[in-house]
């Protein structure tokens, strides 16, 4: 089974963070609280994003944003938004 809802969390993750992926309340309080674990894990917000994507296992055998396609348009993409919504040009 592939990722469920808003936050669009894979099962095994919903079930460790406790909510239900179906649920979207609990789906999204599971997103944020997952981000926030890779953010502390790996220091920095792309890296965060790329584990959130990809996995954390990813980033760590990488060290960095894996060479994975759709993890790398993945932080692009929400790095863009994120730049945009507070007016910069990069983190």
């Amino acid at each position: 089974m592939g990722a469920i809802g808003l936050g669009q969390l894979m099962p095994r993750t919903a079930q460790s963070l406790g909510v239900d992926p179906h649920d979207p309340s609990e789906n999204l309080d599971g997103s944020a609280r997952y981000l926030l674990m890779q953010l502390e894990e790996f220091g920095s917000v792309p890296l965060a994003l790329a584990a959130y994507n990809a996995g954390p296992d990813a980033v760590a055998r990488y060290q960095s944003i894996p060479p994975y396609r759709e993890t790398q348009e993945h932080v692009r993409k929400v790095l863009d938004v994120y730049l945009a919504t507070i007016g910069k040009d990069r983190i």
